[in-house]
């Protein structure tokens, strides 16, 4: 396969990059079939300035309108028109402001020079927050109106009635003829009158416009169905693209490093030294920010700022959770850079089972090759407060293999059918099946017989064969035992060594001491073999004449003590 420059591998990262990151304008939901689209925005400044200039004078002549109104109305109108003129006026000075600046080419305020505010961050969350906030303003608009409707038509119902029970009062006064007093208890009566007037027709006009709300709200399922659909034509592509960049770019960066990694000769060494590392973490980490960067640069680019401030916050929120966890994070960097108490290529005990360290990175990995599937890819913060050392020359990773025979202190002679970092299966003579942890099987202390093991055993002569029992005895069973042991063998393992040994008198008997020694292949006659030591040992004895004592207890008779005793 040709080798791939990296030149090129950059060029192609950085276009694809480049081809994600276009403006992308956020697309309104089509509109029906029966309107017709909007001509594009003219560039003609005059054009622009007149179009202005019609808005001027329509807000003006709605100014002046409302203006003359404020004569003779009630309060609560009044109210209502001082909010609009309010807002008219507003409406105004910005129509002016910005008729200025079409036709003067600067911004007003620039000549001013308006002074520099003084940073309040609770300005800046603000208006980071304003467009979620308008957003979801805008989902609930309906219902908080129609809520609205409901909470006025509350309290122009309490005030009918408060009217209405102060005329009921009125009425239930006794007649005067006092004409002074008709005429102020007719001016009282005039006054609430009016209000009970001016609240049952707002009442009307409530009732009428909550009708008229809520037979406008959509039902639930389209409520959903067009949020759903607005949402994948408008946001949700955004959001796509957004997912897409932010993977196009940690994948490639990724890819970049890994190649550099398969590429570099000083990145490949065996045992890195310390700036490698740190160029090796500084690129894992640029991986990551690049992707952050492109994804920022792309959500500014298509001007969706309510996502913008989504991802802004979420960054925030995780910069201060990170924070808590600095200590943590001081360790896992010391780990990672191969200056902690965990080493690269040393050798560690984890769950109770030894490995190498392999690799040291934010994901470690530990290998044991005499263990089936004996590889573990693990987070490096699982290592913390763990300690390595160096490996010796020809160490032993794990005392068995597949296939080994073994004697177990608890369950005896038996067969290594396979070993993983888990668990360790044993088959016993006659196929029983035995599954240890594989922390428990190593503490076990089980004994290895396929490199060779030694089997002892113990036999007793008459007294009568004192005077061979050094010599003739020892030299003649150690030649027959040695034929008969090899013959019992065959070709299932080979003898290595058998002695015949004096071990000591004992109290009935001439002990004598059998040792041999065998190969690693005649494992699986442990247990057979031993008994063959036995077998073969006392028929040698039985062909020689040699007595084989068994324990005699003498009970020696006292003398018989005397009556006066």
């Amino acid at each position: 396969m040709a080798r791939t420059s990296p030149r090129l591998l950059a060029s192609c990262l950085l276009g694809t990059i480049f081809a994600f990151s276009l403006p992308v304008q956020a697309q309104e939901p089509s509109a029906p079939a029966t309107e017709t689209a909007s001509p594009p925005p003219s560039r003609d400044p005059l054009g622009a300035l007149a179009s202005l200039q019609d808005a001027i004078v329509v807000v003006e002549r709605r100014i002046e309108a409302l203006t003359s109104r404020l004569g003779d109305i009630s309060a609560a109108e009044r109210e209502i028109i001082e909010a609009e003129l309010k807002d008219l006026t507003a409406r105004r000075g910005t129509l002016r402001a910005d008729f200025e600046s079409i036709a003067t080419g600067v911004d007003p305020g620039e000549y001013e020079g308006a002074p520099a505010k003084d940073f309040e961050i609770k300005d800046e969350i603000n208006g980071l927050l304003q467009p979620i906030v308008d957003e979801l303003k805008k989902l609930t608009e309906r219902p908080r109106e129609i809520e609205q409707y409901r909470n006025e038509l509350s309290v122009w119902e309490r005030r009918r009635d408060t009217a209405s029970r102060a005329l009921a009062n009125l009425d239930a006064l006794p007649a005067t003829g006092d004409a002074e007093l008709a005429t102020a208890l007719d001016a009282v009566r005039a006054a609430w009158s009016e209000k009970e007037h001016l609240a049952t027709s707002r009442i009307e006009a409530i009732s009428y416009q909550l009708s008229l709300a809520e037979s406008e709200q959509p039902s639930f399922y389209e409520t959903v169905r067009d949020g759903t659909r607005d949402f994948f034509r408008t946001r949700g592509l955004n959001l796509l693209l957004c997912i897409a960049v932010f993977l196009g770019t940690f994948l490639g960066l990724r890819f970049l490093h890994r190649h550099l990694q398969r590429r570099a000769s000083w990145m490949r060494r065996s045992t890195r030294p310390f700036y490698v590392r740190l160029i090796d973490v500084g690129l894992d980490l640029f991986s990551l920010l690049g992707a952050i960067a492109a994804t920022l640069f792309t959500l500014y680019a298509t001007g969706d700022w309510v996502l913008m401030g989504l991802a802004i916050i979420v960054l925030i929120g995780l910069i201060l959770a990170a924070r808590t966890g600095l200590p943590k994070i001081y360790d896992d960097a010391k780990l990672i850079l191969n200056i902690g108490e965990v080493r690269e290529g040393e050798r560690i005990v984890f769950d109770g089972v030894p490995w190498r360290i392999d690799s040291l990175g934010f994901y470690t990995l530990l290998k044991n090759d005499r263990l089936r599937g004996g590889v573990l890819r693990l987070p490096v913060r699982r290592l913390a407060g763990m300690y390595s050392r160096t490996t010796a020359d020809h160490e032993w990773w794990f005392p068995t293999e597949e296939g080994d025979w073994i004697h177990h202190p608890e369950l005896g002679h038996a067969r290594v059918a396979s070993q993983t970092p888990e668990w360790v299966h044993l088959v016993k003579l006659g196929g029983a099946r035995i599954t240890l942890p594989t922390a428990e099987f190593l503490e076990s202390g089980a004994t290895n017989l396929s490199h060779g093991f030694r089997l002892t055993t113990t036999l007793g002569i008459d007294y009568r064969h004192i005077s061979e029992a050094t010599t003739e005895i020892p030299a003649t069973l150690q030649s027959e035992l040695s034929k008969g042991i090899g013959e019992f063998l065959g070709e299932k393992g080979r003898l290595i060594c058998l002695r015949v040994e004096f071990a000591g008198a004992a109290a009935s008997s001439l002990d004598l001491e059998i040792i041999a020694d065998f190969d690693g292949a005649a494992a699986a006659c442990h247990a057979q073999l031993r008994r063959a030591l036995q077998r073969h040992a006392v028929e040698c004895c039985h062909r020689h004449g040699w007595a084989i004592p068994f324990p005699q207890i003498v009970v020696h008779e006292g003398a018989p003590v005397s009556a006066s005793a």
